[in-house]
């Protein structure tokens, strides 16, 4: 879209550090875990800086799925007496979907983010492993993610949880993709359908690189941020590659800005970083649902690329983008609410 290329005219703070940031070189997709799994220690790293939240109670457990199990992680805010709550209290959910190009990724790295956002929010949240591409590509992964939405709506006693309250899915890069995709596939679902009542999405993976021809002239991001840092275009295609396999990419489940129809798709929130090839499929889909009359609120971060934020906390940008997370969550809880209401 070429109203958005101004966007990625580098920011003088993610300058200023780039230079200490990991840069990604494009090889055999077998080697890249090695890559992400350093790039996600440098993360976990910067982001340990930041006082822990207290109040809440984290528990595991496997999660059941087909050949197999997850580790399946939760984390229940405790009664807050301040805030009339007492061990009756029950919470809405965030089934949160990490990223990590479908290909890598762990249930911990985005723990220090929702210990915040089940404390400060009062949300109980539900974040699951999923099986990795290219040896389990989709729908594995896919599969794997739905089994952890379901498990929330059937455990809800277990989360002090009411989903009446907001059942929100969320996630980050690949994480996004399944959150979209899981969204889609609740509206089908007899047990799901109606149930789900936001969307986060952060930076997102919504649309196969070998699908943009559909939007070419609403689609230059992936070309103008080629050589971007964290994910440079070639690396998010190997990703994409990796991720649906054989399948064909049209299919909106891989691709969920090829869905049918958008009617009824919870409202939506985007968080869409201005360098990132993956900027203006973000757009698009947000186009869409709009087009549609599904409410949306998207923030945007000029000059900065894809998954910044873990990278370069302390960048007021990234504070930015943490506090507009958290009221983009409560707006998300609020459109549900209503809602329930109407």
């Amino acid at each position: 879209m070429a109203q958005y290329l101004h966007l990625a005219n580098p920011d003088p703070e993610w300058l200023a550090v780039s230079s200490n940031i990991i840069k990604p070189e494009i090889i055999d997709p077998s080697a890249l875990g090695q890559l992400i799994d350093e790039m996600t220690k440098k993360a976990l790293s910067a982001s340990s800086t930041t006082p822990e939240p207290k109040g809440l109670s984290i528990a595991e457990t496997m999660l059941p799925v087909t050949n197999g199990a997850n580790a399946l992680r939760t984390y229940v805010p405790t009664p807050n007496r301040e805030l009339q709550e007492d061990e009756s209290t029950k919470y809405p959910v965030l089934v949160w979907m990490y990223g990590g190009g479908w290909c890598f990724g762990r249930i911990d790295d985005n723990d220090r983010l929702l210990r915040s956002i089940a404390v400060e929010l009062r949300v109980s949240c539900v974040c699951a492993d999923y099986r990795k591409a290219p040896e389990n590509p989709y729908p594995i992964p896919l599969d794997d993610a739905y089994a952890s939405l379901k498990w929330a709506v059937e455990n809800m006693n277990t989360i002090s949880a009411d989903i009446s309250k907001g059942l929100i899915i969320g996630g980050i890069s690949a994480g996004g993709n399944l959150a979209a995709a899981m969204a889609h596939r609740a509206m089908k679902d007899p047990q799901l359908k109606g149930k789900v009542t936001g969307v986060s999405l952060m930076v997102p993976a919504l649309l196969a690189p070998s699908e943009h021809d559909r939007f070419k002239d609403e689609l230059l991001s992936m070309d103008q941020n080629a050589n971007a840092d964290i994910l440079p275009s070639a690396l998010a295609r190997k990703c994409w590659d990796a991720y649906h396999g054989l399948h064909d990419a049209s299919n909106p489940e891989v691709s969920p800005v090829l869905a049918s129809s958008f009617d009824g798709v919870p409202p939506t929130y985007f968080q869409i970083n201005g360098m990132d090839p993956l900027r203006d499929e973000a757009f698009l889909y947000d186009r869409l649902l709009r087009e549609a009359g599904v409410a949306t609120k998207v923030d945007v971060y000029p000059g900065v690329p894809h998954g910044f934020q873990g990278f370069a906390p302390e960048l007021e940008i990234a504070r930015r983008g943490a506090r507009e997370l958290m009221e983009g969550l409560a707006w998300l809880l609020g459109q549900g609410r209503r809602g329930c209401d109407s």
